[in-house]
């Protein structure tokens, strides 16, 4: 296996010349994912990877948005290399080869496919602005069409645990990688394009009853030339109701199922990971630049309110609206500042007034 691994890199170069997907090794996840993955409304940290080659997590690049994206990061079963188009090898298998649990992947399955191989895991910490977060992304596989309705049903979880979330998954997680018709997970058995495989049986798919309502969702690529994936998915959307401000925990995973052959890969693209807008009893309340309102250790700094133009009243409420605090603010030449007072924590909306105008944002206080 290691040596059609090294192969495979030493010709990569005139796979990238000619195909539409273009993929690089990511280097460091923990450096390159939050610059990638982070979209509005959320804030990522403590990134970091399991993965059984380093090479499983790398960066995308696609000029034509062939799979629907034109640039991200992307997870693999196998070296991210071998997810470069055309679709001209069959039941492609680039490095790993080991069938290593995880408990969340494993748990995913009720009736088959218990072996878990290959997986590629990314692992983070979040707080979101908002109350839903969203995650978006594309699911792809070599197991396609063949394997479909049989015990090789590679999968993607997202794993996401913390306040208010209660689900069957380690540290109480839910899984948000769930389909938009029958709300099963997203396998190759439960997304594709709803006829068994030459290698499956009907019976096999039959045990998730609603297994066929998600075809609309699924895309096949014999031939295709944007990647070797033999199919993948439209671009989906994951969901869940967070609270704004608070802790989560999210795991990113993919992995073969049944065996640790035929790569599969999930794509996320740049800023894949985002909250909704914050819902406030204020009017017109937005993220507002790091030149307008910041936060440095307890103290609410404002800029861009006039230094002549008399005092400036800053004003702290809670996501509903509540007023928290209000104090004047001291000013040193255009910059104005005053501190937090008692234990404010979490999410907080700051509106700094002088004589009628108004700056306002939202910042984060540990």
């Amino acid at each position: 296996m290691k040596r059609i691994v090294l192969l495979s890199l030493a010709v990569l170069p005139l796979f990238q010349a000619s195909a539409q997907l273009q993929v690089y090794y990511a280097g460091d996840p923990g450096l390159v994912a939050p610059s990638h993955l982070t979209g509005p409304n959320v804030v990522l940290s403590n990134v970091f990877s399991q993965t059984i080659e380093p090479q499983q997590v790398g960066l995308f690049n696609d000029s034509t948005a062939s799979i629907g994206l034109d640039s991200g990061l992307v997870i693999s079963t196998g070296v991210v290399y071998g997810l470069v188009g055309p679709n001209n090898i069959p039941n492609m298998s680039l490095g790993g080869g080991y069938t290593t649990g995880d408990p969340d992947l494993t748990t995913m399955s009720t009736f088959y496919a218990n072996v878990i191989g290959d997986p590629g895991i990314l692992q983070m910490d979040l707080v979101p602005a908002g109350d839903t977060l969203e995650v978006r992304y594309v699911f792809g596989s070599e197991e396609y069409d063949e394997y479909v309705c049989s015990d090789k049903d590679d999968r993607v979880g997202m794993f996401l645990s913390g306040p208010g979330i209660v689900g069957p998954f380690s540290n109480s997680a839910i899984n948000m990688a769930l389909l938009p018709g029958s709300n099963l997970p997203v396998t190759v058995n439960t997304l594709n394009r709803g006829i068994n495989g030459d290698n499956g049986n009907l019976g096999l798919c039959g045990l998730n009853p609603l297994w066929q309502m998600d075809t609309i969702y699924y895309i096949n690529n014999d031939l295709g030339l944007g990647t070797q994936l033999d199919g993948y998915s439209v671009v989906l959307t994951a969901r869940a109701v967070v609270m704004p401000g608070a802790l989560y925990h999210l795991k990113l995973a993919i992995a073969d199922a049944g065996d640790a052959n035929y790569d599969s890969a999930i794509f996320l693209p740049d800023g894949a990971i985002s909250c909704t807008e914050l819902s406030t009893g204020l009017q017109d309340i937005g993220l507002a630049s790091a030149q307008a309102v910041w936060l440095h250790d307890r103290t609410v700094n404002v800029r861009g309110l006039g230094a002549e133009g008399g005092p400036v009243y800053v004003e702290v409420f809670d996501p509903t609206g509540r007023l928290l605090q209000s104090s004047m603010a001291t000013g040193n030449g255009a910059l104005w500042s005053t501190e937090l007072t008692g234990d404010l924590s979490g999410l907080v909306i700051l509106r700094a007034t002088q004589h009628g105008k108004v700056i306002t944002g939202k910042v984060f206080v540990p």
